[in-house]
């Protein structure tokens, strides 16, 4: 019984351990934040949907970084600021 519950440890032990990185990497929410930020010292309120627009862009790809791009400057974002915004939102 006592060989059985050191195992059971270890086993618990080595997951966590794995799982460790897992939990501790930064979320997709902390670029979409940067995102956010810049275009708010920028001068923009930050609502609703430069909100959406930051978090289209949170996911590190060329895909969401156009997506980002397109609604960004649908909403009203200069093309400059736009770029810059998503750019922080992928990173």
């Amino acid at each position: 019984m006592k060989m059985k519950k050191r195992a059971v440890g270890v086993v618990v032990a080595a997951f966590a351990a794995a799982a460790l990185p897992l939990m501790a990497a930064s979320p997709a929410s902390a670029d979409q934040g940067d995102c956010q930020y810049y275009l708010h010292e920028e001068g923009y309120k930050v609502g609703p949907k430069i909100e959406s627009g930051c978090e289209t862009g949170a996911h590190s790809s060329p895909i969401a970084y156009g997506s980002c791009l397109s609604y960004l400057l649908n909403i009203g974002v200069r093309a400059d600021q736009a770029q810059r915004a998503c750019g922080l939102a992928g990173a």
